[in-house]
């Protein structure tokens, strides 16, 4: 099971009040080109609960943060594996 680091990226998705679009780009992916898969989520709640099911947490040691908004750090490096990025609902093949 091979692994990389990627970086997560959200935006709110214009076409549904209160939804969160979400891409993601490969740390050190020497080509640099933009990847366009996205995936759409209802709420922060759709997005929190697809990062639990991959096993890619969003606290600190598991410790809630009250000062910060539980999304995705776009400035951190998240370990992942294809199995991980499709749980989050991006299309990698197998």
């Amino acid at each position: 099971m091979n692994t990389y680091q990627v970086r997560f990226k959200t935006n709110p998705d214009p076409s549904n009040p209160g939804g969160i679009i979400m891409q993601y780009t490969r740390v050190g992916d020497i080509t640099h080109e933009e990847i366009r898969l996205r995936v759409a989520y209802a709420d922060k709640v759709k997005l929190q609960g697809a990062f639990l099911k991959a096993g890619l947490y969003l606290h600190s040691f598991g410790q809630e943060d009250p000062g910060r908004d539980v999304m995705p750090d776009p400035d951190q490096d998240y370990e992942v594996t294809n199995e991980m990025m499709r749980q989050l609902g991006f299309d990698i093949p197998a």
